[in-house]
């Protein structure tokens, strides 16, 4: 789908640019593409040659004595790396060119996006088939800003519709506009010969000297019409109120509305208040008389704007922190995988809080669920698995890589062992030592396929005095706690969700086939039978040099994994070489079977 996607050329870039009037502050993009508008700003223009952009500018501006110093740094004008930057795309696979220039992603679909109440300048080159209503919604979505659009000229020239002639009102009232052939014909990626109009509309805000009622206006309870309603299958899956959502934005709304009006009262106050001078301690600090004045540079509007946008954003962090930290997070999400998401709150932060992008952001989160449970599974997998070779059964691979050799692990099945965590009789366990034991909870729970709270291991030890080396029985363990040396004991009781964890595992890193009847009767044994066995491999093993301090799991699991590698290929080679001595071959069941024929028929 192209959804009408024509980016602009340089040379229209540049036309539209030069309708800005006020320094750059915060541009947004709300067609953005690929962000070829922004680009353009970005690079100074980069397609247009310095011999014809010197009469080019020229043209534009005429041959005013105000606009020589333009001409000359003309280049430098737009450079926007120190300027923020945001842009609304609808093509996903355009985001990443969009951040690759820093630009923030606030919305999707632009006619979902509520508000740019911080963006002082908006430049955009909507779908033509929808240009009027594209313009008119950012005009509605402005609060103190510039607006630049190129849309089809039949727009204006034939203003049939409501949306086209509200439009033609704007730009008699608040702007102007230009009309261009050929500017999608030379120098763009996909041609058109349609004529265009350039807009300019300034939107400035009105009642500066009326100051509302502070509570006036302010919409309570569920008053919104029309609001479009959260999936309640989404609530469910993610453990969210469909009422906590809605409660949220209405505050949002509300709250963004007192800081507005809040805003702009105190630029009128501060403005008022300079305007009486200062007071008698500071005209003696300062040495000055009663006609000193703090004059500002900026105007009242520019004050309020400012103050606001620091106001939005800090209630904009707030709203989404209420979803980010909500029962989603804490209830169904690892420790480590709600960190990773919290990771990305800056990039979530940048979104409009509305209710189309809460919802996006809660279905996006559903969406990817089994990939953040495959992530917590193997996740807890490896912190059991690095602690200790003690813990680890080693078995010999399905398939061999460069990371894991020719070696496979699975959790023993008899006892594994996690060392420090601390505890103490007043307050209990430590909080990074909960969370721990609450990850293994949510993932033997995901994998039992248990939804609600059950018998885990937090219940136990917040329910429960655990004393030093008594054994506690829960859903799928029976533990001990030793205080001194910081370490909990593991018994599985449940070995079917036990393997469940660890042909889990498995079969995503190729250690086993995703179909065990593939492999021979050895493969299964040497798995199977794993704890037997270990023994046999660790004294192979010392015969090597590596075998002193080696915690070979560890060096598996690894980013270094490829430093050790000669240690993991002497331990994989004493695994195999303790096999053979047991008379074990693992392989396919079809090539150990002709493997077993052909020695036959030699004997």
């Amino acid at each position: 789908m192209s959804y009408e996607y024509f980016p602009t050329g340089a040379h229209t870039a540049l036309k539209m640019a030069m309708k800005f009037k006020r320094p750059l502050g915060h541009i947004c993009d709300p067609s953005a593409g690929k962000g070829h508008l922004l680009r353009h700003l970005d690079n100074g223009f980069e397609d247009i040659s310095d011999d014809e952009f010197e009469p080019y500018i020229g043209q534009i501006m005429g041959e005013r004595d105000d606009d020589r110093r333009f001409r000359h740094h003309a280049r430098n004008k737009w450079w926007l790396r120190s300027v923020e930057k945001s842009a609304v795309e609808i093509d996903v696979s355009h985001h990443a060119d969009l951040r690759a220039l820093g630009c923030k992603i606030v919305g999707f679909n632009f006619m979902d996006v509520e508000s740019l109440a911080t963006v002082s300048h908006v430049i955009m080159n909507p779908p033509f088939s929808k240009g009027a209503e594209h313009v008119l919604h950012a005009w509605d979505c402005l609060y103190d800003a510039e607006l630049v659009a190129i849309v089809n000229a039949q727009t204006i020239k034939n203003p049939f519709s409501v949306e086209r002639r509200r439009l033609v009102d704007l730009i008699a009232k608040h702007g102007n506009v230009e009309f261009y052939q050929d500017e999608f014909v030379d120098h763009v990626e996909r041609k058109t010969t349609v004529e265009i109009a350039l807009i300019y509309l300034e939107k400035k805000p009105t009642g500066l000297d009326k100051l509302l009622d502070f509570m006036d206006g302010l919409k309570q309870g569920d008053n919104e019409h029309d609001i479009e309603k959260i999936s309640p299958e989404i609530c469910q899956a993610v453990a969210i109120p469909e009422n906590f959502i809605q409660n949220t934005i209405h505050n949002f709304k509300d709250a963004v509305h007192a800081a507005r009006i809040a805003s702009e009262a105190i630029a009128i106050a501060s403005r008022k208040s300079n305007g009486l001078g200062i007071s008698l301690q500071e005209m003696q600090a300062k040495g000055v008389g009663n006609d000193f004045r703090n004059v500002s540079s900026e105007s009242v509007l520019e004050e309020a704007r400012k103050d606001f946008e620091k106001r939005y954003r800090e209630l904009k962090n707030k709203a989404w922190a209420q979803i980010i930290r909500s029962s989603l997070l804490t209830d169904k999400l690892s420790n480590q995988a709600r960190r990773k998401v919290e990771a990305q709150a800056e990039q979530i932060y940048q979104l409009e809080f509305t209710l189309s992008n809460v919802y996006g952001f809660l279905k996006g989160v559903v969406m990817n669920m089994g990939d953040i449970y495959n992530d917590m599974i193997c996740g807890l997998f490896d912190n059991i698995m690095n602690r200790s070779n003690d813990n680890v059964v080693f078995y010999k691979s399905w398939k061999s890589n460069a990371k894991h050799k020719k070696l496979g692990m699975r959790v023993k099945r008899t006892r594994f062992i996690l060392p420090r965590f601390t505890c103490s009789y007043l307050s209990g366990l430590s909080y990074e030592g909960e969370q721990f034991l609450s990850d293994v909870d949510k993932v033997f729970g995901y994998l039992d396929g248990v939804t609600d709270r059950y018998d885990g291991l937090v219940s136990a030890f917040k329910t429960q005095k655990v004393e030093n080396g008594k054994r506690y029985s829960t859903r799928y363990f029976d533990f001990r706690f030793y205080f001194a040396a910081g370490t909990i004991h593991f018994y599985p009781k449940n070995m079917e969700v036990i393997e469940r964890l660890n042909r889990f595992v498995g079969k995503i890193r190729n250690w086993i086939p995703s179909d065990w009847e593939e492999a021979n009767q050895d493969f299964k044994k040497q798995y199977d039978e794993g704890e037997k066995l270990q023994d046999s491999y660790q004294k192979e093993f010392r015969k090597s040099s590596f075998s002193r301090y080696s915690n070979v799991a560890y060096a598996m699991l690894s980013d270094q994994a490829s430093d050790r590698s000669m240690e993991l290929e002497a331990f994989s080679g004493a695994v195999e070489a303790a096999q053979e001595a047991a008379g074990i071959f693992p392989g396919p069941a079809l090539g150990y079977e002709k493997q077993t024929q052909l020695m036959l028929e030699a004997a």
